[in-house]
């Protein structure tokens, strides 16, 4: 696959969220015309979406016109959290994901960008050295299977039919006081940190890219210490280079 022209549509599921609004304000500040998609309006500094659909993932007709017409998909939209796995993880993260890919291959989508989750070889022993991209899943958490499940769906969909699909499995992206809190006060964890900026310009990057069937890619920012998971393949793949460690304070945007 090329990479994409900026005047190609993009629908950002869950555009509302931190990595969301992130990518949704990257991609505008490249161009593209973005189209948001979520079961609320996005905050007031989210400007300049083409248009914004309200929905749940749970709603294949919801889901379904929020694609048609794009040209990519970046699919963030998920519970984001350990769950029941019946009432809450299998509409969000199952069935949910299940109606994007498949209204991404009947409307003929190029490209499918499927956020993952570190979670999904959370198992392994990352202390002991730096977990790789083709590591076995190794999920400790409902929420976890359900990402390796993701995962194998984005295979699936490029080799049966031909998708160009790019796996992104964030590190930690805090998303409330609670994280921040965590974050400041757990030095293994600052290892896993990844800015909103460079979430925003690693997934810019996955849209843009070129002649990718199929990758996973780790998302982190810049570490001072060893990786503890690996970022060579979203570099070579990429040419991404993460800009912002974390520096001991909140980030605002």
């Amino acid at each position: 696959m090329n990479a994409q022209s900026p005047d190609g549509g993009v629908v950002v599921t869950g555009a509302t969220g931190v990595i969301g609004g992130a990518v949704c304000r990257a991609l505008i500040s490249r161009g593209y015309r973005v189209r948001g998609f979520d079961r609320v309006e996005p905050p007031a500094l989210l400007s300049g979406l083409d248009d914004m659909h309200r929905g749940d993932l749970a709603d294949a007709d919801a889901v379904d016109r929020a694609v048609a017409g794009m040209k990519t998909v970046v699919h963030l939209a998920a519970h984001p959290d350990e769950a029941d796995f019946l009432t809450v993880l299998l509409d969000a993260n199952v069935i949910g994901t299940y109606h994007v890919l498949e209204s991404a291959r009947r409307h003929g989508v190029e490209r499918v960008i499927v956020t993952s989750s570190c979670q999904a070889v959370e198992g392994h022993n990352w202390r002991q050295r730096m977990i790789r991209v083709d590591d076995p899943f190794n999920p400790i958490t409902h929420y976890g299977v359900t990402k390796a499940m993701a995962e194998a769906w984005a295979r699936y969909y490029a080799e049966q039919h031909g998708m160009s699909m790019i796996v992104v499995r964030p590190g930690f992206v805090p998303r409330t006081d609670g994280h921040w809190e965590r974050l400041e006060g757990d030095v293994e964890l600052q290892g896993f940190y990844w800015s909103p900026r460079d979430a925003g310009q690693l997934y810019a990057l996955c849209v843009e890219v070129e002649d990718v069937n199929f990758a996973v890619l780790f998302g982190t920012s810049r570490q001072h210490a060893p990786y503890a998971l690996d970022p060579e393949p979203a570099r070579q793949i990429l040419g991404y280079e993460p800009i912002e460690p974390w520096s001991g304070r909140r980030d605002s945007h």
